[in-house]
């Protein structure tokens, strides 16, 4: 029947699509585009299926991850609890947060959550930036990770892309300071966190579109169809390598366009003659 599906397939597709047991996988979903599940109703049971399979599957070696993201934080100051603020991402992100033994990132608008043997290691002590050093995305990338899309398009799966874009250092994206309420274990913290974000009004848009062809040009891309769409994965490897040597010769080939900078303004503001603070003395140069 046409947009039902039972766990054997799931488990089929994605033994298909390439998972192994032992990996580190962040899924990015949406489950209801590949239909129901037979014999269970609930929105939270169907994301319960998808979790035990891709548990069996990995083993007890292996480690799932999911963005846990609440953007409301950033958007409307609303407060974060590290334990129990719920995930904005879906039925299956906020049903692995939720499961015994998983581990989330402290980060109040760009957390992850693990469930399996590398929770720990992937979430411990995090630095209080979304990307970059010693970040969760470095963390899966130093140990093999794989992106796994579940009924989802492709160019929404690819956050990893913005671990890239730090490295990078794009010219189009600035660390915002974050103020906000923010509790662990019920007590509020007082720590200072930093998100990358787009400057505004600069006609900044993303397009993944180029890096979408180069990675399937090159055969990166692994795709296997499951209920009413398809099961992608793809390793962050690919997507690294991919995606660096793309912004080396072009450090807009995530977007649209080219930004609206306008000369004499940040992030293009020229020479810094005559506005410069004084230089501190341990710069300077002693004849």
């Amino acid at each position: 029947m046409a947009g039902l599906v039972d766990q054997s397939q799931i488990e089929q597709a994605l033994r298909d699509v390439g998972l192994r047991p032992g990996a580190v996988v962040i899924v990015h979903s949406r489950l209801f585009s590949l239909g129901l599940v037979r014999g269970v109703n609930a929105t939270a049971d169907i994301a319960g299926v998808y979790r035990a399979t891709f548990q069996e599957m990995l083993g007890s070696q292996g480690t799932l991850v999911v963005p846990t993201y609440t953007t409301t934080f950033g958007r409307y100051g609303r407060p974060f609890a590290l334990e129990t603020s719920p995930s904005e991402m879906g039925a299956f992100s906020e049903h692995v947060r939720t499961s015994p033994g998983a581990m989330r990132t402290l980060h109040p608008v760009q957390s992850l959550t693990a469930l399996g043997a590398q929770a720990q290691a992937l979430t411990a002590n995090h630095p209080r930036w979304n990307v970059g050093y010693d970040t969760i995305w470095q963390r899966m990338y130093e140990r093999n990770g794989q992106v796994i899309a579940v009924g989802i398009p492709f160019r929404q799966c690819l956050s990893f892309v913005h671990q890239v874009e730090s490295l990078a250092c794009v010219p189009y994206l600035y660390h915002k300071l974050l103020s906000g309420e923010v509790y662990v274990g019920g007590r509020r913290i007082d720590n200072e966190f930093l998100l990358a974000v787009r400057y505004l009004k600069r006609g900044i848009a993303y397009d993944l579109a180029r890096l979408e062809r180069d990675l399937r040009q090159h055969g990166l891309v692994t795709e296997v169809p499951l209920g009413t769409d398809r099961v992608q994965r793809i390793s962050m490897d690919a997507i690294f390598d991919t995606c660096m040597d793309g912004l080396r010769k072009d450090s807009y080939y995530l977007l649209r366009s080219h930004p609206e900078f306008t000369r004499g303004e940040i992030p293009w503001d020229g020479p810094t003659n005559g506005r410069e603070e004084p230089v501190p003395s341990y710069f300077q140069v002693l004849e």
